[in-house]
């Protein structure tokens, strides 16, 4: 018996009384491969057929190998990266592709080579379950009840939006445009919305972005829009040039014509999902009773199980029925807006304290290093912001020792430190670099280690404060003992004069009237002075 005839044996025996078999034909063997695939297919999970079909449809061509990047697969099918881990083991071993790691390192992703006939029926089966095809008589399809209850859909919404497209608007794979945007995750499109809306708006064939603005607006990373930007350059959609006043202003593109256009078309066919609004069990589709609307139903406990996104609650409201989409009823159910997939209040349980009491010192330092900006970080501390350490990396260690409730008290201080070392040259060895070096430190511990010589802004400023009373304080000695010079020099002026004007004999009666015997000209000097001095104070 052939290899091929033992592999696909219709009665399943594995009886090998005979040693030799005809080979079975064609016709046979694809009936035996579409068995083995409908089996496979029949014992995955929901999530396993979209991330297989999602796979299978992101290639650029059927027989030939192409990369692919787990992470890109699993927002593209919106599942966690364990599934996508399970899963492609699983086709591989079905024979649906074959696998092997990239040439630059498993970082990098793997190289798939798709068999293209099996992939053809998995995909086809993918379709009709799913009434994605025009061939799907059979039972479970003909009501459109039924299909718009199926709670595995791959397009979230009415059933409208779930017909099949025109040729127009369907993609294909083999243009470079189309190929791009398959590709896409629901971030990757917004950006591309961002820019067909400028392009729309100025009418030119020039727009100018700016990174920050389009990943604030997109709800992404900035790495997260530079890639995407750059994927469009490649793909001839633009060209992308720098600024002309730099990099802080932004990029400039130049639209071609026709790829934008498509990518226009593109956008408005294939939307993305909204920002707030991405939970999976969309209301168009789960209005049935399994799937609530997110209502808690013990309001006395939802703190406790939504411990990011209860900073400001909104008022409680009576929970509403829920009611099948089956008796026609399609009224809409409020946004409880409390989707995991939002982005988080920053800090909000750790930051703001929910019992509404004073704000304590973390807090206050916790606002004050959040709100510093990149311009006033490179002000304060212009080496740290060359060596690409900034509010971000702030940000972020704040997040994480808050999470431990660990203090963030010496974070500026240390910033300081670290900024004086630089400067001085005493900054440790790092491998990685200075700012991997110091991100960790402030990380793992909340401190910096205090240089020889190094002083605290505050530090080197009551330092500052106390040598200038010093200053100050040895200025004033100095004026009161010229001014007592000049006091003396005047008081012994006027005894001079005194003295000039009294004749010897009035000066030996005066030499007289002292107790005690003066004989040298010192000790009648003294005499007189004192003499003097009594009859000036006698006088006033």
């Amino acid at each position: 018996m052939t290899a091929t005839a033992q592999k696909y044996d219709p009665q399943g025996s594995g009886n090998c009384g005979d040693q030799y078999q005809a080979p079975a034909d064609t016709d046979h063997l694809k009936k035996l491969m579409r068995r083995d695939i409908t089996g496979f297919y029949n014992r995955l999970s929901a999530v396993g057929r979209r991330i297989l079909a999602t796979l299978i449809q992101a290639a650029p061509a059927m027989d030939e190998p192409f990369p692919f990047v787990i992470s890109s697969l699993q927002h593209g099918v919106k599942c966690s990266k364990l599934s996508v881990l399970r899963t492609i083991p699983k086709g591989e071993e079905a024979g649906l592709f074959k696998r092997k790691d990239h040439e630059a390192g498993r970082r990098h992703g793997s190289i798939i080579t798709l068999y293209k006939e099996r992939c053809e029926f998995f995909l086809s089966l993918y379709k009709q379950e799913y009434g994605l095809l025009l061939d799907t008589d059979h039972d479970r399809y003909q009501e459109r009840v039924v299909t718009n209850a199926d709670r595995y859909q791959i397009n979230f919404g009415n059933m409208d939006d779930q017909k099949p497209k025109n040729n127009i608007h369907s993609l294909n794979l083999s243009d470079t445009t189309d190929a791009l945007f398959s590709r896409l995750s629901d971030q990757g499109k917004r950006v591309f919305g961002i820019i067909s809306a400028l392009a729309i708006e100025t009418e030119q064939d020039e727009i100018s972005l700016v990174i920050q603005s389009v990943a604030r607006e997109a709800a992404c990373s900035e790495v997260t829009a530079r890639r995407v930007l750059k994927h469009g350059h490649e793909a001839g959609i633009y060209a992308k040039r720098q600024h002309e006043r730099g990099p802080r202003f932004g990029v400039i593109l130049k639209l071609n014509a026709t790829p934008m256009e498509r990518i226009k078309e593109l956008v408005q066919t294939f939307p993305a999902q909204d920002v707030t609004n991405a939970d999976r069990y969309q209301q168009g589709v789960t209005k049935h009773d399994r799937y609530h609307d997110r209502n808690d139903t013990n309001p006395d406990t939802r703190p406790d199980r939504y411990q990011v996104t209860n900073a400001d609650l909104p008022a409680k409201q009576a929970l509403k029925q829920c009611e099948s989409r089956a008796g026609g009823n399609h009224i809409s159910q409020p946004d409880t807006n409390a989707d995991r997939y939002q982005n988080p209040v920053l800090l909000d349980r750790q930051i703001k304290n929910l019992s509404g009491s004073e704000e304590n010192e973390e807090e206050r330092w916790a606002q004050r290093l959040l709100s510093i900006s990149t311009d006033e970080f490179q002000i304060l501390w212009p080496r740290l912001h060359d060596e690409r350490f900034g509010p971000d990396q702030i940000r972020q260690i704040i997040q994480h020792r808050f999470s431990f409730d660990e203090t963030i008290l010496d974070i500026e201080n240390s910033l300081h430190a670290a900024e004086w070392e630089l400067e001085h040259e005493t900054f440790p060895p790092a491998r990685k670099g200075p700012c991997n070096y110091l991100f960790a430190t402030l990380k793992s511990k909340g401190t910096w280690r205090r240089p020889v010589g190094f002083l605290t802004p505050n530090e080197q400023a009551l330092a500052n404060a106390k040598k200038e009373k010093a200053v100050i304080r040895e200025l004033k000695e100095l004026d009161k003992q010229k001014a007592k010079e000049a006091d003396q020099a005047a008081q012994n002026k006027k005894f001079e004069a005194w003295l000039a004007g009294h004749t010897p004999e009035e000066l030996e009666a005066i030499d007289a009237l002292c107790s005690q015997r003066v004989s040298t000209e010192t000790t009648k000097r003294a005499w007189r002075k004192t003499y003097w001095n009594k009859i000036n104070k006698g006088a006033a």
